[in-house]
């Protein structure tokens, strides 16, 4: 009876410690790429902070609080912009004291839950001359990888914010996959987000090869009509009327939609998911025509499955006051959709 009860106690442990196998087996189950664009879901670019030529000289310094605030009000993630370029030594190493300040930043992110992104944004010199530049840019991303590698699987990259100018779709094409196989060297499933070529105009994503890659998400950005979203920037040349309003008329709702159609018929040709990484209407442009247009950009979103991160937290498009400590709405409502 005995050695009975004991061959049925052992077989009761072995069978405990295969379920138990199994349970761990079924948590560490890689999502796809398109489970983890849900995860960015509705989104808030911190803007005008780290990819100022100096964090503070654009307005925005990011306090710690910010986070636990976007979390409170219902959003699922931030996209912090970085301006690495302004930080690394002739030899291209990023300044020590530059990237503990941005392991704070998203320290601080994932603390408070929010899925974040981390981005290579305004490297201008990339702009202007990339065959010089995009080794530069691979050498920074090498050093990001290899920073951020044992992080969670919540902390994103983005390779590069707006490829346009004298980086073109050729160029492009040729860079991000030199950055992307650093990245992957050192993190070798971490979701990377890949921009379209032309200021990531929706237009221009039949211009993106993508890669042999299961774990990317590719992303554009929508600002259109231009003259409308960008009336009176002070750094739009030459500077554009201030008064344009959109009323949300059904054949300006009608051409939202033709874009973002115009994407996913591309995205699902490629299987792949898509993130609206900015969207948002300046300041400058009365606050009923900007929640109309907000509202309406954020639901289209929704309607194709695109993840989406309005532009941005707390400036010219700012959607909270960080003066009064308050949130801007109708406007915060329009973005986030409750």
């Amino acid at each position: 009876m005995f050695r009975l009860s004991k061959v049925i106690f052992i077989i009761l442990l072995i069978g405990g410690l295969i379920m138990l196998t199994s349970c761990r087996e079924e948590k560490t189950v890689k999502k796809s790429a398109f489970e983890y664009n849900n995860l960015i879901g509705h989104g808030v670019n911190m803007g005008n902070a780290l990819e100022a030529p100096v964090e503070g000289s654009w307005g925005v310094f990011i306090d710690d609080e910010y986070f636990k605030i976007i979390k409170q009000r219902g959003f699922n993630s931030v996209r912090i912009p970085i301006r690495w370029s302004a930080h690394i030594s002739d030899d291209y190493t990023i300044d020590k004291n530059f990237m503990e300040r941005v392991v704070h930043v998203v320290d601080k992110a994932l603390e408070n839950g929010l899925v974040t992104i981390i981005n290579t944004h305004h490297f201008e010199e990339l702009y202007q001359d990339p065959d010089k530049y995009g080794p530069v840019l691979v050498k920074i991303w090498e050093q990001i990888a290899e920073k951020f590698k044992n992080y969670p699987d919540t902390l994103f990259f983005e390779i590069y914010n707006e490829p346009a100018q004298q980086l073109t779709p050729d160029k492009w094409n040729k860079i991000y996959p030199e950055a992307l196989k650093v990245i992957r060297k050192i993190n070798p499933k971490r979701i990377v987000i890949i921009d379209v070529p032309n200021w990531a105009h929706y237009s221009a994503v039949k211009d993106l090869k993508l890669p042999d890659d299961e774990n990317i998400i590719v992303s554009f950005h929508y600002y259109e009509p231009f003259n409308f979203t960008h009336q009176g920037a002070e750094w739009v040349t030459p500077q554009l009327p201030v008064g344009v309003k959109w009323e949300g008329k059904d054949w300006e709702v009608e051409q939202i939609k033709n874009h973002f159609k115009y994407v996913s018929d591309w995205a699902k040709k490629n299987n792949v998911p898509i993130f609206l990484g900015e969207f948002g209407a300046y300041s400058k442009a009365d606050m009923d025509s900007r929640v109309k247009w907000t509202e309406t950009v954020r639901k289209t979103a929704e309607e194709f499955g695109f993840s989406l991160a309005y532009w941005e937290f707390c400036a010219g498009f700012g959607i909270y006051d960080r003066t009064s400590g308050t949130w801007v709405e109708p406007l915060a409502t329009a973005a986030l959709g409750k």
